[in-house]
């Protein structure tokens, strides 16, 4: 006759399943556990009385899709802001927008001061030339700033989001040498910080600077 196997206890049965958790290498617990997550959130609904309706948990959403979704609709209402002011179509500006952003964040520099350089400098035209050899949105000079920029001079000319990545680092160069906004854009204005050459460019600046500022979404 066979013998009965004895049954475990609650503790004892825990105490069994927690030495095999532990045993698991830690990349298959935590794949486990991700796993468990994505089944158990939909399904976790707290019920109040019966005269109430079910309030679902609110849990934060992943770090991986809300910067993602932040970006986005800060591009769209910068864009936006810029069309309103500067009267940019809303596709370019758009593509303005994230480029003004991405640089003003790279170079600590204020995406309403740069974009009001862009304004005055190129009137957010992609290919603007000058007889002085400027190129691009930011009418920076292949021949002084692109070795300074890490870039080609055909880039700076053909390659917008270059080009302003390149002129927000000429800014940036000329407000870490001198300390302050109007002194760097006079530098940039003339190739060297000098207070008072360029006062009527840094006024235009500030002007639609100004005008970007006040405007509502």
């Amino acid at each position: 006759m066979p013998h009965a196997t004895p049954s475990l206890g609650l503790q004892e049965t825990l105490a069994m399943l927690g030495m095999l958790w532990n045993s698991l290498p830690v990349l298959l617990r935590v794949q486990m556990m991700a796993g468990l997550m994505i089944v158990l959130v939909p399904l976790l609904v707290v019920h109040g009385t019966v005269d109430e309706k079910p309030r679902t948990l609110a849990f934060a959403v992943p770090a991986a899709v809300t910067p993602a979704t932040t970006w986005g609709r800060a591009v769209d209402d910068f864009g936006s802001r810029m069309t309103r002011a500067f009267g940019v179509q809303p596709a370019a500006a758009n593509d303005f927008a994230g480029w003004i952003l991405e640089a003003s964040a790279r170079h600590h520099l204020d995406p309403e001061l740069l974009a009001s350089l862009v304004k005055i400098e190129s009137q957010f035209r992609v290919h603007a030339r000058s007889r002085r050899g400027a190129v691009g949105p930011t009418q920076v000079k292949p021949l002084v700033w692109s070795e300074f920029c890490g870039t080609s001079r055909q880039n700076l000319l053909v390659d917008p989001e270059e080009n302003i990545y390149c002129g927000a680092q000429v800014l940036s160069h000329f407000r870490d040498r001198c300390g302050a906004e109007a002194c760097a854009l006079e530098g940039y204005n003339t190739g060297k910080p000098r207070p008072g050459r360029a006062r009527h460019y840094v006024a235009r600046i500030d002007a639609a600077m100004e005008q970007l500022r006040s405007t509502a979404l």
